[in-house]
């Protein structure tokens, strides 16, 4: 056993560990514009993006400021040589149920060969609220500096072909516009697609396609600065999320997907501008572009869809591991036979069937302590303060405070187990469990065994030098020090890669990773306590810490300028209502309750514009009565096999959107708008799909013609919300005091127009 001089060294490295796993959460350094032109270069494109963005304006699909980017992309596209393509159409993803006009812009490099063709795709359109400089303004620039690199460099052994989509935010449209209507996707066999969900980080690679281990090696070649990981794949396959990846993965075609996504704060807000863009990460963008760009080049394209897949992690950003995910069991069954076996020799004179039933109730024991200590402090770090779910401005003093809460259940432990649970019996069952473990996941999740085959493996190897060494009054020396190392790593890249998906109110959640680290530790821990008494004052100190913490963590912001609520002052009405109402509307997190109090807004139950109400901070305001839509026409037969509907709208003039919602009664399976197939549930997709209904973006002035199939042929009703302009007079008084850090986002500022209609039984014709 390890008998270490003092436990400081187990913090030391511990601390090494998690400077070194930071690095994979760290972004490089961008490179200067006097670069050489076969180095993709941050500064190039972030002057090409200030270019195409120069508004810094929102320009969704169908907008005039979309037409203006359009313009400036197709001019860079232009300049570098190249001979550009508009695929202008209006279309609908039926996954979604959106439509919207789409104008994608297509250039591309005529390879040696040119049999099949490698995509590299970005979408320049962005949400109503913000400018998309990170999302995906980002992405565009960097492919248009890599465009520019290209057209100088000799032919490559495919065609690459530049897709600049549109309407991604609407529903993916243009991708799907794309992959449904143009000739040049029938060669495209892979596809590497720049993404974004945040204003930082590094780019990461987080989705691929199946059978992808012939991607993954070309991924750890081509790459300098490979950031990836097989788990979080598999998480992201589970979630509700989607990029035009999803489209072109649907059908089949390989690839690898970018994104970076930290600074959530600033996702799809006001404040996604140039300004607030991380060059590191549009400099990681580029590079990991460039790198595969030039591998799928060469590559034989019909060869990279392997028969299996890959699991994978990076190495604190160095290097990707990666592994067939067929060899999984036999590696975690051989790996944990051999620290089974490599322990039970080297402690087999010590062994005691009575510590080891203590121990059977202290590994438990102490996982549970750090789950309940985390949901304790989920209190104080999460949950009273108001804080974004996602993102916490000064993170480090509530992740100090979890350290700090795993070191008392640790030493704890120590003071109530020690004398009781031996090392070697506590050595015995925690990689007992480790090789659980790994038997688990090799059977139900093989991509992620490198969870528990990565410290196994540690300790192998440190049970080989522990075999050599001379002088070795602790056996398992080297093979505990590698061990804990390799866990240290794997807790502390899971604790931080949590940090996409969760923040301190759901501690609890937080701390399990450290389960590994907590495990490989304790009988090193429980060998340097052997002959101490251990008295309760350091756990006293260690709970003064912890309250400490938390009471400075209460103190700090929970939004900041740079890192703000969002927060929209927007108009509704109903029709027929003498009555309108300003609301304070707020995604993901509750509105600013001193600004909304000041102001006399209060918690109303309002029309939602989904057939159902919902309590929203408002204040009441006389009617502006917008213009709404009107039905000229319905009509509804019913047939073997259910009813189909048609209805015909006139908008009101310079509308920007339209959502239809029908009740879930009506059982809607299909619609078409003006003949374009919008909504199917018959498509297999990851979302569950709540919304029945139809969104139009930028429809245009012209009735627009709806035709519906569904299972109900009664009457039912029908809702319809219509967008308009936000009216500066009525905003006015507000936004002199308008908090600092709350800032519009997502759908942003707007009026909006209910309507609620009856669809008629079926069976009925009427016509007016």
């Amino acid at each position: 056993m390890l008998r270490l001089r003092h436990p400081i060294s187990l913090l030391v490295i511990g601390l090494l560990v998690m400077l070194g796993v930071l690095r994979s959460f760290s972004t490089p350094s961008p490179v200067d514009a006097g670069a050489p032109d076969v180095v993709f270069s941050a500064d190039r494109a972030e002057a090409i993006l200030r270019d195409v963005l120069q508004d810094k304006k929102p320009h969704v699909a169908g907008s005039q400021e979309n037409a203006l980017v359009r313009d400036r992309v197709v001019g860079h596209l232009e300049a570098a040589g190249y001979e550009t393509e508009i695929q202008s159409r209006f279309h609908c993803n039926p996954v979604f149920g959106t439509c919207s006009p789409v104008e994608n812009i297509l250039a591309v490099k005529r390879g040696s060969e040119g049999k099949y063709a490698v995509l590299l795709t970005a979408h320049y359109d962005s949400v109503w609220a913000g400018p998309g400089a990170a999302d995906d303004g980002a992405g565009v620039a960097a492919i248009l500096e890599i465009a520019r690199m290209a057209a100088d460099f000799p032919p490559f052994r495919n065609d690459v072909i530049f897709l600049i989509s549109d309407s991604e935010e609407n529903g993916l449209i243009g991708a799907h516009a794309f992959a449904e209507h143009h000739p040049l996707f029938e060669r495209v066999k892979a596809v590497i697609n720049l993404e974004a969900r945040g204003v930082s980080g590094p780019s990461s690679m987080f989705e691929t396609g199946e059978g992808n281990r012939s991607v993954i090696r070309m991924l750890s070649k081509n790459v300098d600065r490979p950031v990836a990981n097989s788990l979080t794949y598999e998480v992201y396959k589970r979630m509700p999320n989607d990029t035009d990846y999803t489209v072109y993965k649907r059908e089949g075609i390989m690839g690898v997907n970018f994104a970076f996504v930290e600074g959530v704060a600033l996702y799809h807000s006001v404040l996604d501008d140039p300004d607030h863009l991380d060059l590191g990460s549009l400099q990681h963008h580029g590079d990991n572009a460039w790198g595969m760009l030039k591998a799928f080049g060469e590559r034989g394209l019909d060869t990279i869809i392997h028969r299996e897949d890959a699991g994978y992690i990076d190495l604190f950003g160095t290097r990707l591991s990666h592994y067939p995910v067929s060899i999984s069991g036999g590696l975690a069954l051989f790996l944990g036979v051999w620290a089974m076996l490599a322990v039970g020799l080297a402690f087999r004179k010590e062994f005691r069937y009575r510590q080891l039933r203590w121990g059977l109730l202290a590994l438990p024991a102490l996982m549970a302590a750090m789950v309940a200590g985390a949901w304790v402090l989920s209190w104080p770090l999460g949950h009273w303060p108001d804080l974004h779910p996602l993102e916490h401005p000064m993170p480090w003093v509530g992740r100090i405070t979890l350290f700090l809460m795993i070191g008392l259940a640790a030493y704890s432990t120590l003071k109530i187990f020690s004398g009781r649970v031996s090392p070697c019996a506590w050595m015995i069952l925690a990689w007992a469990a480790v090789f659980v473990l790994a038997m688990v996941l090799a059977s139900k999740l093989p991509s992620a065994v490198h969870l528990a085959v990565l410290p196994l493996f540690m300790f192998a190897v440190g049970s080989v030098v522990d075999l050599f060494r001379k002088k070795s009054p602790a056996p398992l020396l080297m093979a505990s020090v590698l061990g804990y190392g390799a866990a240290a790593f794997i807790s502390f890249y899971h604790f931080f890669m949590l940090d996409v998906v969760l923040n301190f109110d759901m501690s609890y959640l937080q701390v399990i990773p450290f389960w590994l680290m907590a495990l490989t530790v304790m009988p090193m821990l429980l060998a340097y306590v052997k002959n101490l008494e251990l008295t309760w004052q350091p756990a006293r100190w260690l709970l003064v810490a912890i309250l400490t913490g938390c009471l400075i963590h209460l103190f700090l912001p929970g939004f900041t300028s740079d890192r703000p609520r969002a927060m929209t002052l927007m108009y509704s009405e109903v029709e027929g209502n003498p009555d309108g109402h300003l609301v304070l509307e707020s995604r993901y997190m509750g509105h600013d309750s001193s600004f909304a109090d000041k102001h006399d807004f209060e918690m109303t139950v309002l029309n939602s514009g989904n057939l159902d109400t919902g309590e929203r901070a408002a204040r009441s305001v006389q009617a502006l009565n917008l213009p709404g839509v009107e039905i000229s026409g319905q009509s509804a037969i019913t047939g073997g096999d259910g009813t189909r509907r048609q209805l015909s709208l006139n908008l009101p003039e310079n509308s920007p959107y339209l959502r239809l919602n029908f009740p879930e009664e009506l059982g809607l399976s299909k619609a078409w708008v003006n003949g374009v197939l919008a909504f199917d549930t018959g498509i297999e997709s990851k979302h569950v799909r709540r919304f029945r209904g139809l969104r139009v973006i930028h429809p245009g002035s012209g009735p627009l013609n709806i035709e519906l199939h569904t299972d109900s042929g009664a009457e039912h009703a029908m809702a319809a919300v219509t967008w308009h302009t936000l009216p500066g007079v009525l905003i006015a008084p507000f936004m002199g005091n308008w908090p600092d850090d709350a800032q519009p986002a997502h759908v942003g500022p707007r009026a909006e127009k209910i309507q609620e209609f009856s669809l008629i039984e079926a069976e009925a014709f009427t016509v007016q």
